[in-house]
């Protein structure tokens, strides 16, 4: 398991918290959350918070939309053949259904192709671009892709077939000579949002032909959006969170199909149902079969056939899940295998080629360093890999510098596909290994992850998730913020799940406690049983049997800094404090130590073999005794700033039978109060004072002498007289009242706390930590 360091996203202090919130008119919570992602002027908060369909941008700011929208309008108006070529994974798909539902709205019959993962690969390819012109098509149109197939297209402009270009993705050194290129980060003409997903300029130009009507193709945007983790900021947060409400209408027979399988309430849907339960099974397709479906689904109208491949989708992400556990687990002795290596690469045995970038991923996760997952591909006869990279490491970079090795390669910074001959392969896996010190990327260093709030059990409500709410969609560019909760306990852990690697526990810090699911953290949870932690989790809602109960899902836990402090000094420190020892019991020690005079001296006439000191002397022994309890915090946190001893037991052993109650402030006004109001009382008779006041005996000598010290009162003749006192006087001013809450600050830390409340007091002081 990768070693994590958690780090606060950022540290606005209380009063720039509070100062914010009351000039923004905000909740506090939702200042703190603004702050840590630098959202601080009112029109970045307005629309980052309020984002709606106002804040669509126009789309014909992106380029050549001009001249796409030409083209199309001329080829529906001639009746010209269409086609559209896609991508298979849920960007790609859904890209297809927002532009193949967009031009049926206007009369157009459009086919479509996507490419198959394993015969096609990512992207243009000449072979199906020679069978689609050969179908006599008059424009294609490329939703997703496209915009580095500049010999592909080429042949397609040679044949005398339209094409307009619809992508997002890096921009290559040579663009295509297509008749229109709609994406949003061509130089010159960069577009405000230049984060958009294919499925995010598909319905710009859906926006763009239908205007108002193309709304109703946004929730299909939305789910390509979030699937394709491009950053929720600017016009993505609009698409996302109408996208999300548009769900609610029910306008696509086939996404209300997949909804209703995958159990999802429509009305509650949210980006993480995308993520989790929508995206994962559409993407599957793409996988493991051809993603035609997927398009087929999202643009049919009957319901019954929507059934029939919503339930073929169901089978297929079954499968899917399971190829990858096995193969997950499979590659377990490869990568303990290859714990000292930099770069970690991996062998199939028989893995499904559409899984190898989901183990690759996993892998990365568990070990944080990059990993290339292979399989031989029996067609080709060559290796077909997947490559992943945590941040910090440029896997396209290192990969590209050994490029004369492979048969095909591509990607970018953090995922790269390829293949390659098996013995290339070997001495690629060699070369590797020096790339993260060239880059350096240290993959034995901890992970650092930010937390955004750190709250206690007891701030955790439902009020706390609707002002966390505020600021979703969350994803890329804005993840969900994580909760930090500190020295709280795992309570009653247990381990659920098929494979029973996860975890279901309660978070309790004494006074309250919340249901919390780690998934995979099962057995990291047996390491740890307990101990104080520091939890790590998103905050969310778990809703069964019509019940709803707070719920985190946990991103880490471990023991907390404090809890390995007091671990390191319940090593040298011992609770004697209800022990009754003798003489020849503390004759074992080497050295007793004595803050007070009085038992230093009965100790030394009670023989006891041990060498006796005071407190403020040299320890030379490595197992010691404190014999009785200091009169001050302050002596006791000098002694062990320097008790380096091996072993030390704590005994604090006093006379007193009573605590050292803190003095009442009610009590002592009423006592100073009766006195000055009253005449000829002895000072030998406050026994009937007390009683009358219903007062203890020794409260009113102890208040008597700190009246006397303050000069509040004065006994004349034997008598309690109100003194001629000008100034005022503070309590603390009185010797015997400080002295008293030094006394009380000693019972109640050294005496009545429990050991592990006093070991973390020590914890500030103590030499051993």
């Amino acid at each position: 398991m990768t070693e994590i360091n958690w780090e606060k996203r950022k540290n606005p202090t209380k009063q720039v918290i509070d100062e914010f919130a009351k000039d923004k008119k905000i909740d506090p919570i939702v200042a703190e959350l603004l702050l840590e992602r630098d959202i601080t002027e009112p029109a970045d908060i307005e629309t980052f918070l309020h984002a709606g369909v106002d804040e669509l941008q126009d789309p014909f700011e992106l380029h050549d939309m001009d001249k796409a929208l030409e083209l199309i309008d001329q080829a529906i108006e001639s009746e010209a053949k269409i086609a559209i070529y896609g991508d298979y994974d849920a960007d790609g798909v859904t890209s297809t259904s927002i532009m193949k539902l967009a031009l049926q709205k206007l009369g157009a019959k459009p086919i479509f192709y996507i490419p198959d993962r394993f015969k096609d690969g990512y992207g243009p390819n000449l072979a199906r671009y020679k069978f689609l012109a050969d179908q006599g098509i008059d424009l294609l149109i490329t939703v997703d892709n496209g915009v580095s197939g500049k010999d592909e297209i080429k042949y397609m402009k040679d044949r005398g077939v339209k094409v307009i270009v619809t992508d997002h993705h890096d921009l290559p050194a040579e663009l295509p000579e297509a008749d229109a290129i709609v994406h949003p980060t061509i130089p010159g003409s960069e577009y405000v949002c230049p984060y958009l997903s294919g499925a995010g300029v598909a319905f710009k130009i859906a926006d763009a032909l239908l205007g108002d009507e193309a709304l109703e193709l946004i929730d299909l945007a939305a789910i390509g959006t979030v699937a394709d983790s491009v950053a929720l900021k600017g016009e993505n947060r609009v698409i996302v969170t109408e996208g999300l409400k548009q769900m609610k209408q029910n306008h696509h027979v086939g996404l209300t199909a997949l909804i209703k399988k995958c159990k999802l309430k429509v009305n509650g849907i949210s980006e993480e149902d995308i993520g989790f339960k929508l995206a994962p099974r559409i993407n599957a397709l793409g996988r493991l079969e051809n993603a035609s479906s997927g398009v087929e689904l999202l643009t049919t109208g009957d319901k019954s056939f929507a059934k029939e491949i919503v339930d073929e989708t169901e089978d297929i992400n079954t499968r899917r899940q399971e190829l990858v556990n096995t193969a997950f687990a499979d590659a377990q002795s490869q990568i303990n295998a290859q714990k000292d290596h930099g770069v970690i690469v991996l062998k199939g045995n028989k893995w499904h080629q559409g899984i190898l970038g989901i183990v690759a991923s996993r892998t990365m996760d568990q070990e944080n360093k990059p990993v290339l997952a292979t399989q031989f591909d029996e067609n080709s006869g060559v290796m077909k890999g997947s490559g992943r990279s945590p941040e910090g490491f440029n896997l396209f970079t290192a990969l590209n510098k050994y490029n004369d090795l492979f048969v095909a390669f591509g990607g970018h910074a953090q995922a790269c596909g390829f293949s390659i001959e098996e013995a290339q392969l070997d001495k690629l896996t060699e070369l590797l290994q020096a790339e993260p010190k060239e880059q350096g990327f240290d993959p034995q260093a901890p992970v650092v992850k930010k937390y955004d709030l750190a709250l206690n059990i007891t701030e955790l409500n439902f009020d706390l998730i609707k002002k966390i709410n505020q600021l979703a969609p969350f994803g890329m560019g804005n993840p969900k913020p994580v909760v930090k909760l500190t020295n709280v306990s795992l309570a009653q852990p247990r381990s659920i799940g098929k494979d029973a690697t996860h975890l279901k526990t309660m978070i309790a810090d004494g006074n309250r406690q919340i249901g919390a699911i780690g998934f995979g953290m099962f057995a990291k949870s047996q390491t740890i049983k307990n101990s104080v932690c520091d939890v790590y989790g998103e905050l969310g809602i778990n809703e069964w049997a019509g019940k709803k109960n707070l719920q985190m899902m946990l991103d880490d836990f471990q023991i907390s800094p404090q809890a390995k402090k007091i671990a390191a000094l319940r090593q040298v420190y011992l609770d004697y404090r209800n022990k009754r020892l003798s003489s020849e019991v503390m004759g074992h020690f080497d050295n007793i130590v004595f803050f007070n005079e009085t038992y230093y001296e009965a100790a030394k006439r009670a023989n006891i073999k041990a060498k006796l000191i005071h407190y403020d002397e040299e320890c030379d022994g490595n197992n010691i005794l404190i014999y009785d309890r200091p009169h001050s915090l302050e002596l006791f946190e000098n002694f062990i700033k320097k008790n380096k001893t091996k072993y030390t037991a704590l005994l604090f052993h006093t006379d007193l039978t009573g605590t050292y109650l803190k003095p009442d402030m009610i009590k002592m006004k009423t006592l100073l109060k009766y006195l000055y109001t009253h005449q000829n009382i002895q000072a030998e008779r406050m026994d009937l004072v007390a009683e009358y006041l219903k007062l203890q005996k020794n409260d009113i000598d102890f208040y008597l002498k700190v009246f006397f010290e303050l000069n509040f009162v004065k006994i004349v003749n034997g008598f309690v007289e109100k003194a001629d006192a000008s100034q005022q006087r503070e309590l603390t001013e009185s010797p015997t009242y400080l002295k008293r809450l030094q006394r009380n600050d000693v019972e109640k830390i050294l005496i009545e706390s429990n050991f592990d409340d006093l070991l973390s007091w020590m914890s500030d002081y103590d030499c051993h930590c």
